[in-house]
């Protein structure tokens, strides 16, 4: 049995696959590697806390080193776990985010000590320990300056 010309030129045509380069997966590791907060403090943002004059995207800007869209997007998720606790699924869907995004935001935030959960499928909720962090590294500083 004889193949028509024509099947046969549609196959040779056929656009060759792209290798992985794994260039992907190091992105990815980077970011995950970097996703926690490098927290400036900037002794102007003083007088705005005593003005009420600092805000809540005051903060994420001086915590996370994040574009913009991140920035905001971490907003949300502050100001959503803190009406409530919620599953990353119903973070997801309440917020409609992309996963990937959502999750080394997550990730950043667990790992400053600004959200925290038990389990992995618990409810994400806020948590103090970035502030008890905070106080401990504002009294070693207090105990270095006197010795």
């Amino acid at each position: 049995m004889e193949i028509p010309v024509q099947v046969t030129e549609a196959l040779e045509e056929k656009p060759e696959e792209k290798k992985r380069t794994g260039k992907t997966r190091e992105h990815y590791n980077k970011q995950k590697s970097q996703a926690y907060s490098y927290f400036r403090i900037r002794s102007e943002d003083a007088e705005k806390m005593q003005n009420a004059q600092f805000t809540i995207f005051d903060f994420i800007t001086n915590s996370f080193a994040f574009s913009q869209t991140k920035k905001e997007l971490t907003v949300h998720v502050l100001e959503s776990l803190k009406k409530q606790p919620m599953t990353f699924i119903e973070l997801q869907r309440s917020l409609n985010a992309k996963k990937s995004t959502l999750y080394m935001l997550v990730l950043a935030l667990q790992r400053s000590g600004l959200v925290s959960r038990a389990e992995k499928n618990e409810p994400l909720k806020l948590s103090n320990e970035f502030a008890d962090t905070v106080r401990k590294y504002a009294q070693w500083w207090d105990g270095w300056l006197e010795h």
